[in-house]
């Protein structure tokens, strides 16, 4: 019985964390910026620093990335093929184009500054096991793009360290024993974090037969761009679409 109900639960999850992205808005024309297609809408906004820094678990801005939010609306009885490499941000019209950058690069160059974890004495052996479900990037077989899918893995582990701290109380505590060391997750423990975060909330990619949103995360433009007029693209088999950004 328990081993049917851990089942349903674990099918559940995967259920729910299928496809990444967020609430669309009513419609194309709910964002400061929308163009309309004869085969869908699209409407996106630049978001603010400020929000950026609320809204995931790293800076984004401060790591230097910027974030668009984009809303894609297929016609009725269309569809649209939408793939990160179909979007571009310009920082002027001499600029170079920029590519969307994936939730896993990002998770991999942030994880990189963080320091290794505090070695523990000798002697306790520590083991951990679970199930984790997330989400890995692969090209498609048939088309050749890049695209993600969720995966469940289960792990397990055996560790050496310091002893285990014994619980103290009253006033027979010895004051002078160290403090036992913080545990600190690894780099990869942290890449995971980082990128689920960031892929759970990016815009859906492949065919869309509803209206979809989500978030594009963009290298930041050079600072001689600053004051320069910024502009998103899509461009796909139907033509390409210009999104001027206010900033």
């Amino acid at each position: 019985m328990k081993k049917a109900v851990w089942s349903l639960l674990i099918s559940a999850v995967v259920l729910m964390a299928a496809a990444p992205g967020i609430r669309p808005r009513a419609d194309a024309n709910s964002y400061p910026v929308h163009q309309e297609q004869s085969d869908f809408s699209i409407g996106a906004v630049l978001i603010a620093p400020e929000q950026v820094k609320k809204m995931f678990k790293p800076d984004l801005n401060h790591a230097g990335y910027v974030v668009i939010e984009v809303g894609v609306f297929p016609a009725p009885g269309k569809d649209v093929d939408l793939y990160p490499s179909d979007f571009t941000l310009f920082a002027g019209d001499k600029s170079a184009a920029l590519r969307p950058i994936s939730a896993d690069t990002i998770a991999e160059i942030l994880a990189g500054r963080q320091e290794p974890p505090r070695a523990r004495g000798p002697l306790d052996v520590n083991t951990s096991a679970g199930v984790s479900v997330g989400h890995a990037s692969y090209p498609d077989p048939v088309t050749g793009r890049k695209t993600s899918g969720t995966v469940t893995e289960t792990d397990a582990g055996v560790g050496i360290g310091g002893p285990a701290p014994q619980p103290c109380r009253g006033y027979n505590c010895d004051s002078t024993a160290p403090f036992p060391p913080t545990s600190q997750p690894s780099p990869v423990q942290t890449a995971n974090t980082i990128s689920q975060d960031l892929w759970e909330k990016s815009l859906p990619d492949g065919k869309a037969v509803h209206s979809v949103a989500g978030y594009l995360y963009f290298p930041k433009p050079p600072r001689k761009a600053k004051d320069a007029a910024w502009e998103l693209r899509y461009e796909n088999a139907d033509g390409k679409t210009r999104l001027p950004l206010p900033k």
